[in-house]
């Protein structure tokens, strides 16, 4: 067996971590005369841009103007106005958002052409990007360790990934104590993302020996805390260790990548703006459920993890209590989605053709209009 394992990202965990920054940049050489601080309000608002801002020497700015679920237009923006600055250094600050559109910014100054020509084409960048720092202020996207960058191509209804070696920031600062402001949904909504990277990466026909551990671990680490840091969010032990779980996850999935759950997310998060970890939780079991004996070995190992010893419909009954317990709803119904949308769910997700290889079970067109039905 070959299997490749790249992630050059250095990491650098644990609380107050933040305080850090400074020194880790220096570290690494990082030329900080003019830097590029990429965020959201909320990052302006928790005193986090702030933080950083007073920890690095040289110019600095700060661009709060990425979005929630942020579209190809809003990169476009946060870029038209990061490049009159030319910054040497970018910083993001925030969820898999700003995160998102910081490795889009990071690398777009570095090439020439459009972001829409490099949409879903692996490794099509040429130069180098600006040097990334993210500091993730949520436990979900594992994106401050991923050679991925999501977009929402509006115009397209669809999820618009960029893929390049290029996208893994050279730094991730992985402070738990910035996510204990987060509300009860957001923290329900991103650890259900995290959990859906560890479970769809272990699943997939391309985990390695090295992105199943990272997977198992994140699980493991997901599954037991996730609904501590829910029910108590200053639960600073259960921030961390979500925190890492999520870590974990993004790094099992840079290898590994994800599944698709994903996919039927990303369309429900175009089609009805629904969160994207929330659009997970609802599609996790149904998918996980169609898999069916074609994963049966893989969903029991999951369950060892998680302390279920049963077959995998007991797995995934647990998985069901425990999505519910996080306020995940049961059905496509709940979120206002209409069954007559089906038939565009299904059209879109076949789009997706060159994900479906790496399934455990390849659906058909009706495969997945059942798996939408079962939904409801």
């Amino acid at each position: 067996m070959i299997f490749r394992h790249f992630i050059p990202t250095k990491i650098v965990f644990g609380r107050k971590s933040l305080n850090k920054l400074s020194q880790e940049v220096e570290s690494l050489k990082l030329d900080t005369s003019k830097t590029a601080i990429i965020c959201g309000r909320s990052a302006v608002s928790h005193g986090y841009a702030e933080a950083i801002k007073k920890q690095i020497s040289g110019k600095v700015e700060v661009f709060d103007l990425v979005e929630a679920d942020p579209s190809v237009e809003n990169a476009y923006a946060v870029l038209e106005v990061v490049r009159k600055f030319s910054p040497t250094l970018i910083i993001a600050v925030g969820g898999g958002s700003a995160i998102d559109v910081a490795k889009v910014v990071s690398i777009m100054l570095t090439n020439s052409g459009a972001i829409e020509e490099y949409i879903g084409v692996p490794d099509a960048f040429k130069n180098p990007s600006v040097p990334l720092v993210a500091v993730p202020t949520t436990s979900g996207s594992g994106s401050e360790v991923t050679p991925y960058a999501v977009l929402t191509d509006r115009k397209k209804y669809r999820k618009a990934p960029l893929i390049s070696r290029f996208l893994f920031p050279v730094l991730a600062v992985d402070d738990p104590e910035l996510t204990v402001s987060k509300s009860q949904i957001v923290t329900a909504n991103t650890g259900v993302d995290a959990l859906t990277h560890a479970v769809e990466s272990f699943l997939s026909k391309r985990a390695t020996p090295i992105s199943r551990l990272y997977s198992l671990e994140a699980i493991s680490l997901i599954y037991k805390y996730l609904p501590r840091a829910f029910g108590n969010p200053a639960d600073i032990e259960a921030r961390e260790k979500t925190m890492l779980g999520s870590l974990f996850g993004g790094m099992a999935i840079a290898d590994a990548g994800a599944g698709l759950v994903h996919t039927l997310a990303h369309i429900l998060g175009v089609l009805y703006k629904v969160p994207h970890g929330l659009a997970n939780g609802v599609f996790l079991v149904p998918v996980l459920s169609f898999y069916g004996l074609s994963a049966k070995k893989e969903i029991e190992e999951i369950g060892k993890v998680m302390g279920v010893e049963g077959n995998y419909k007991e797995v995934l009954s647990v998985l069901r209590e425990f999505l519910s317990f996080l306020g995940i709803p049961s059905s496509l119904k709940d979120l206002g989605v209409m069954e007559s949308d089906i038939s565009q769910f299904v059209s879109l997700a076949m789009e997706k053709k060159f994900l479906m290889a790496n399934l455990p079970r390849i659906p058909s067109e009706r495969d997945l209009r059942r798996i939408l039905e079962s939904a409801f």
